[in-house]
Protein backbone atom coordinates (compact mmCIF):
# COMPACT_ATOMS: atom_id res chain seq x y z
CA UNK A 1 0.00 0.00 0.00
CA UNK A 2 1.22 3.43 -1.19
CA UNK A 3 0.92 5.70 1.87
CA UNK A 4 1.56 9.46 2.95
CA UNK A 5 2.96 9.79 6.49
CA UNK A 6 2.11 12.46 9.13
CA UNK A 7 5.55 13.32 10.00
CA UNK A 8 7.29 15.49 12.78
CA UNK A 9 10.66 14.74 13.64
CA UNK A 10 9.45 12.96 16.60
CA UNK A 11 9.90 9.24 17.88
CA UNK A 12 6.01 8.49 17.09
CA UNK A 13 5.57 9.40 13.58
CA UNK A 14 9.14 8.42 12.59
CA UNK A 15 8.61 4.62 14.68
CA UNK A 16 5.19 4.28 12.45
CA UNK A 17 6.81 4.49 8.97
CA UNK A 18 9.40 2.12 10.23
CA UNK A 19 6.97 -0.28 11.40
CA UNK A 20 5.22 0.00 7.84
CA UNK A 21 7.90 0.09 5.89
CA UNK A 22 9.27 -3.33 7.95
CA UNK A 23 5.43 -4.69 7.01
CA UNK A 24 5.89 -4.31 3.03
CA UNK A 25 4.54 -0.46 2.81
CA UNK A 26 5.49 2.02 0.70
CA UNK A 27 6.29 5.52 1.63
CA UNK A 28 5.10 7.60 -0.68
CA UNK A 29 5.31 10.67 0.70
CA UNK A 30 5.58 12.96 4.10
CA UNK A 31 2.91 15.60 5.25
CA UNK A 32 4.85 17.98 7.77
CA UNK A 33 2.76 20.59 9.68
CA UNK A 34 4.37 24.07 11.04
CA UNK A 35 2.65 24.87 14.11
CA UNK A 36 2.65 28.58 15.01
CA UNK A 37 3.68 28.00 18.65
CA UNK A 38 3.87 25.29 21.40
CA UNK A 39 0.02 25.63 22.02
CA UNK A 40 -1.14 23.78 19.23
CA UNK A 41 -3.37 20.58 20.07
CA UNK A 42 -2.50 18.84 17.13
CA UNK A 43 0.90 19.23 15.93
CA UNK A 44 4.36 18.65 17.50
CA UNK A 45 6.26 22.69 17.61
CA UNK A 46 9.74 22.13 18.54
CA UNK A 47 12.56 22.34 15.55
CA UNK A 48 9.42 22.44 13.02
CA UNK A 49 11.83 25.08 11.25
CA UNK A 50 14.59 22.97 10.21
CA UNK A 51 12.40 19.59 10.00
CA UNK A 52 12.17 20.47 6.30
CA UNK A 53 15.99 19.39 5.99
CA UNK A 54 15.53 16.70 8.12
CA UNK A 55 12.96 14.90 6.14
CA UNK A 56 15.82 14.66 2.94
CA UNK A 57 16.67 11.97 4.90
CA UNK A 58 13.74 9.75 3.83
CA UNK A 59 14.53 10.89 -0.21
CA UNK A 60 10.59 11.16 -0.28
CA UNK A 61 8.74 14.26 -1.88
CA UNK A 62 6.97 16.55 1.19
CA UNK A 63 3.82 18.59 1.72
CA UNK A 64 4.47 20.62 4.20
CA UNK A 65 2.06 23.42 5.71
CA UNK A 66 1.97 26.37 8.25
CA UNK A 67 -0.74 26.89 10.86
CA UNK A 68 -0.97 30.50 11.87
CA UNK A 69 -3.24 30.06 14.63
CA UNK A 70 -3.54 27.14 17.47
CA UNK A 71 -6.90 26.98 17.31
CA UNK A 72 -8.12 23.92 16.98
CA UNK A 73 -10.97 24.56 13.78
CA UNK A 74 -7.79 26.29 12.44
CA UNK A 75 -5.49 23.01 12.50
CA UNK A 76 -7.77 20.59 11.65
CA UNK A 77 -8.78 22.59 8.37
CA UNK A 78 -5.02 22.79 7.59
CA UNK A 79 -4.10 19.12 8.19
CA UNK A 80 -7.47 18.59 6.03
CA UNK A 81 -5.98 20.81 3.15
CA UNK A 82 -2.67 18.87 3.90
CA UNK A 83 -3.81 15.40 2.98
CA UNK A 84 -6.07 16.76 0.06
CA UNK A 85 -3.04 17.77 -1.45
CA UNK A 86 -0.77 14.74 -0.37
CA UNK A 87 -3.98 12.83 -1.82
CA UNK A 88 -4.06 14.73 -5.08
CA UNK A 89 -0.45 14.42 -5.76
CA UNK A 90 0.60 11.47 -5.13
CA UNK A 91 -0.48 7.64 -5.68
CA UNK A 92 -0.97 7.48 -1.84
CA UNK A 93 -4.17 5.12 -0.57
CA UNK A 94 -3.13 5.50 3.23
CA UNK A 95 -1.85 7.52 5.44
CA UNK A 96 -0.06 6.81 8.86
CA UNK A 97 0.29 8.36 11.99
CA UNK A 98 1.97 7.80 15.51
CA UNK A 99 -1.19 7.86 17.62
CA UNK A 100 -0.42 5.75 20.53
CA UNK A 101 -3.47 6.93 23.00
CA UNK A 102 -4.84 10.22 22.12
CA UNK A 103 -8.06 9.83 20.85
CA UNK A 104 -8.68 13.10 19.77
CA UNK A 105 -5.68 13.04 17.27
CA UNK A 106 -7.04 9.85 16.68
CA UNK A 107 -10.33 10.62 15.66
CA UNK A 108 -9.39 13.79 13.62
CA UNK A 109 -7.14 11.88 11.12
CA UNK A 110 -9.85 9.27 10.60
CA UNK A 111 -12.43 11.70 10.40
CA UNK A 112 -10.56 13.59 7.41
CA UNK A 113 -9.94 10.30 5.30
CA UNK A 114 -13.16 8.52 5.65
CA UNK A 115 -13.84 11.98 3.54
CA UNK A 116 -11.75 11.48 1.03
CA UNK A 117 -11.65 7.93 1.11
CA UNK A 118 -8.07 7.36 2.40
CA UNK A 119 -7.26 4.26 4.94
CA UNK A 120 -5.74 5.10 8.24
CA UNK A 121 -2.57 3.40 9.12
CA UNK A 122 -1.96 3.42 12.87
CA UNK A 123 0.78 0.50 13.80
CA UNK A 124 1.43 2.00 17.26
CA UNK A 125 -1.89 2.38 18.36
CA UNK A 126 -2.30 1.38 21.67
CA UNK A 127 1.30 0.13 21.65
CA UNK A 128 2.51 -0.71 25.76
CA UNK A 129 5.00 1.47 27.24
CA UNK A 130 7.88 -0.94 27.82
CA UNK A 131 7.13 -2.98 24.70
CA UNK A 132 7.46 0.35 22.64
CA UNK A 133 10.80 1.94 24.05
CA UNK A 134 12.38 -1.58 23.82
CA UNK A 135 11.44 -2.14 20.33
CA UNK A 136 13.09 1.94 19.55
CA UNK A 137 15.98 0.81 21.51
CA UNK A 138 16.76 -2.27 19.93
CA UNK A 139 16.35 -1.34 16.35
CA UNK A 140 19.03 1.80 17.00
CA UNK A 141 16.62 4.64 17.27
CA UNK A 142 18.65 7.46 18.54
CA UNK A 143 16.29 10.19 20.44
CA UNK A 144 16.42 13.65 21.89
CA UNK A 145 13.90 15.14 23.90
CA UNK A 146 13.22 18.50 22.81
CA UNK A 147 10.70 19.68 25.42
CA UNK A 148 9.60 18.96 28.52
CA UNK A 149 6.12 20.53 30.68
CA UNK A 150 5.64 17.77 32.97
CA UNK A 151 6.19 18.16 36.87
CA UNK A 152 9.61 15.80 37.05
CA UNK A 153 11.06 16.41 34.35
CA UNK A 154 13.57 19.76 34.47
CA UNK A 155 16.01 21.43 32.16
CA UNK A 156 18.00 18.54 32.26
CA UNK A 157 15.93 16.57 30.23
CA UNK A 158 16.41 19.22 27.41
CA UNK A 159 18.48 17.68 24.49
CA UNK A 160 19.27 14.70 26.52
CA UNK A 161 19.50 11.07 24.87
CA UNK A 162 17.22 8.76 25.13
CA UNK A 163 18.87 5.44 26.37
CA UNK A 164 18.04 2.25 28.47
CA UNK A 165 19.85 4.00 31.31
CA UNK A 166 16.95 6.73 30.82
CA UNK A 167 14.24 5.30 29.71
CA UNK A 168 14.70 3.54 33.18
CA UNK A 169 15.05 7.11 35.36
CA UNK A 170 11.78 8.64 33.02
CA UNK A 171 9.82 5.49 33.99
CA UNK A 172 10.45 6.05 37.53
CA UNK A 173 9.02 9.66 37.28
CA UNK A 174 6.25 8.72 35.06
CA UNK A 175 5.63 6.53 38.64
CA UNK A 176 6.44 9.14 40.98
CA UNK A 177 4.75 12.37 38.77
CA UNK A 178 2.12 10.70 36.90
CA UNK A 179 2.62 11.62 33.69
CA UNK A 180 2.31 9.33 30.33
CA UNK A 181 5.87 7.60 29.69
CA UNK A 182 4.70 8.05 25.96
CA UNK A 183 4.84 11.58 26.07
CA UNK A 184 1.40 11.37 23.97
CA UNK A 185 -0.61 13.90 26.47
CA UNK A 186 2.32 16.98 25.68
CA UNK A 187 4.64 15.77 28.43
CA UNK A 188 7.14 15.84 26.31
CA UNK A 189 8.39 15.72 22.82
CA UNK A 190 11.62 14.08 21.01
CA UNK A 191 13.45 14.17 17.55
CA UNK A 192 14.81 11.17 15.71
CA UNK A 193 18.73 11.82 14.62
CA UNK A 194 18.83 8.41 13.71
CA UNK A 195 17.14 5.20 12.84
CA UNK A 196 17.05 2.29 10.45
CA UNK A 197 15.29 3.55 7.97
CA UNK A 198 17.09 7.43 7.67
CA UNK A 199 19.68 7.35 4.55
CA UNK A 200 21.76 9.68 6.51
CA UNK A 201 22.05 10.93 10.05
CA UNK A 202 20.74 13.70 11.64
CA UNK A 203 23.86 15.70 13.60
CA UNK A 204 23.18 18.74 15.81
CA UNK A 205 25.20 21.92 14.75
CA UNK A 206 23.85 24.92 16.64
CA UNK A 207 20.98 24.90 19.37
CA UNK A 208 19.69 26.60 22.28
CA UNK A 209 17.88 26.02 25.66
CA UNK A 210 14.92 27.78 26.74
CA UNK A 211 13.52 27.61 30.04
CA UNK A 212 10.83 29.64 32.17
CA UNK A 213 11.23 27.47 35.41
CA UNK A 214 8.02 24.74 34.68
CA UNK A 215 8.59 23.99 31.33
CA UNK A 216 11.12 24.22 27.90
CA UNK A 217 12.53 23.16 24.72
CA UNK A 218 15.84 22.54 23.17
CA UNK A 219 15.52 25.06 19.92
CA UNK A 220 17.74 23.51 17.18
CA UNK A 221 18.77 26.46 15.00
CA UNK A 222 20.57 24.19 12.42
CA UNK A 223 21.31 20.30 12.09
CA UNK A 224 23.51 18.67 9.27
CA UNK A 225 22.98 15.01 7.01
CA UNK A 226 25.80 12.79 7.28
CA UNK A 227 26.54 9.31 5.84
CA UNK A 228 25.72 6.06 8.05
Amino acid sequence: MNFAALFSGGKDSTFAISELVRQGHNLTCLIVMQPANDESMLFHYPCTKILRKITKVFDVPVVQLQCSSPDKDSEYEQLQRAIAIASSSYPITAISNGCISSKFQYDIIHKICREINLTVLSPIWQIESDFYFNQLLDQGFEIIITRVAASGLDKSWLGKTIDRSNYLKLKKLSEKFGFNLTFEGGEAETLVLNSPIYKKKVVVKQSTVEWDGLRGIFEIAEVDLIEK
